[in-house]
């Protein structure tokens, strides 16, 4: 009799551990899943800003108006709290202050956006090449924060890959 008790006890203790085993694996998959998801609606959100900005440029270029950029300088815009926090950053370099240009929220609904930046972010554009900067980053793993569209685009291309 005493040992039908102990083995009902190791096969409970073992049924409990594989339980949290899966447990654990599935809130692995899930925040896994959940952290990909978000990183793809930063890149549709970034790519709508390209094309829109683009598309904005192409118009007034077509209508022979002046080249007139959407936003300020990130030279103007030194003083701007979230533009500092930025520059501290050192994502660009000195050299790239004249190239890229900050969008503020009614910039983004000039060139026909229905978006806005994200809270206590700004989105930076280069006009000569459409790079799209997000100010505040996409903290993609613990050690990496992704801030341009080139490098979000390439690490959402490596994990398409790996899922085939």
């Amino acid at each position: 009799m005493k040992s039908n008790k102990a083995m009902g006890t190791i096969q409970t203790i073992i049924l409990v551990v594989i339980i949290g085993i899966i447990v654990a694996m599935g809130v692995y998959f899930i925040r896994m899943k959940y952290g990909e998801a978000k990183l793809q609606t930063v890149k549709t959100d970034m790519l709508q800003v390209q094309w829109k900005v683009k598309d904005y440029m192409d118009k007034r270029t077509a209508e022979k108006k002046d080249k007139v950029y959407l936003g300020t300088k990130i030279a103007e815009a030194m003083d701007d709290p979230l533009v500092q926090e930025f520059l501290n950053k050192n994502v660009l370099s000195e050299e790239e202050y004249e190239k890229y240009y900050v969008l503020k929220d009614q910039d983004l609904q000039e060139a026909g956006l229905e978006i806005t930046n994200y809270e206590d972010s700004y989105y930076l554009v280069n006009y000569d090449e459409y790079e799209i900067i997000m100010t505040k980053g996409f903290k993609y793993n613990k050690t990496e924060t992704l801030y341009r569209l080139s490098q979000i685009k390439e690490v959402t291309e490596t994990i398409e890959n790996t899922e085939k």
